[in-house]
């Protein structure tokens, strides 16, 4: 198994670590925003794991960070001008923010993992690793308002804002197994989704709030699957019996980008939302992985 599906594996399923909090002022004013049908990914194809971004079909793909050790998890603002990513240093992960088109990038805060905005763009929902456990946190943009919301012994993992931006859905270790659950902003009014002895990860919902789509093992691999917002009709999207996550559709919800090993290595790939027409992204000897759309101004 390569290096970079079980680093993929450790994130989908357990998130980065994240240490205590600090500030620094984000990238000021707005540069140039990338066209629409723009997604991001980490990859790497370079020598270490860097920032880059593709059209949606998978031309121009173009590095956006330069940085010897480790660049993971790019997040698109929800209006196309910023990106969140997390930096690997010696003393742990930092929430980095750059421009859409990778210029001033500035560490944040000093906690890692993988951030998600919230719809408004004031808040980053993301894993941490507190007490031994990972938890559910938010933090502003500015690196201030730091607010732990779940508080257990199991894991909890993978957050994503609904489009209401009053609540987060997350997989947690919950019930002795990992389901899809859905709470409020404030961490209150946990509810949960799914019910299987399979293990489900990386919940996202779609722009209309009315599907979720998500990975699990219930076959026996990893695929990916969409289920209505309360939990029923779930339906198989993927049938490779393969490693495929990291699901997330696109903003106009007609697609699905996700990472698969099904040639061998991590690459991305991206489908209708019903599953159908999957469209190989990139080609590389390397691993790429977790993709996310960049939303149009």
């Amino acid at each position: 198994m390569k290096t970079r599906r079980c680093f993929s594996l450790l994130i989908l399923v357990l998130t980065a670590s994240a240490l205590a909090q600090g500030s620094i002022q984000i990238p000021p004013g707005s540069s140039s925003v990338i066209d629409a049908g723009t997604i991001l990914f980490d990859s790497n194809r370079d020598g270490n794991w860097e920032i880059y971004r593709m059209n949606a079909d998978g031309s121009n793909q173009t590095r956006l960070t330069d940085y010897p050790g480790v660049d993971y998890s790019p997040s698109g603002a929800p209006d196309g001008s910023l990106i969140a990513f997390s930096r690997r240093l010696t003393g742990g992960d930092q929430l980095h923010i750059m421009h859409a088109d990778g210029q001033e990038p500035q560490a944040v805060a000093a906690m890692g993992g993988q951030f998600v905005w919230s719809p408004d763009g004031s808040r980053l929902a993301f894993g941490s690793f507190i007490d031994g456990n990972a938890e559910i946190c938010v933090v502003n943009t500015d690196g201030s308002g730091f607010l732990r919301l779940t508080d257990n012994t199991c894991g909890d993992f993978e957050p994503t804002w609904l489009p209401d931006g009053d609540h987060i859905g997350w997989a947690s270790g919950l019930s002795g197994n990992a389901d899809i659950y859905v709470m409020r902003a404030d961490g209150t009014g946990v509810v949960r989704l799914t019910d299987d002895p399979s293990l489900e990860a990386y919940p996202n919902w779609s722009p209309d709030g009315s599907r979720i789509v998500f990975c699990s093992d219930r076959s026996g691999a990893w695929e990916i699957y969409a289920m209505d917002a309360d939990g029923g009709n779930v339906v198989q999207l993927t049938h490779t019996d393969r490693f495929n996550g990291a699901p997330r559709w696109s903003p106009d919800g007609t697609q699905i980008v996700f990472q698969s090993d099904r040639d061998g290595d991590s690459e991305i790939y991206v489908m209708n939302a019903d599953g159908s027409n999957v469209r190989q992204l990139t080609d590389n000897d390397a691993d790429d992985a977790h993709p996310c759309w960049l939303p149009s101004s």
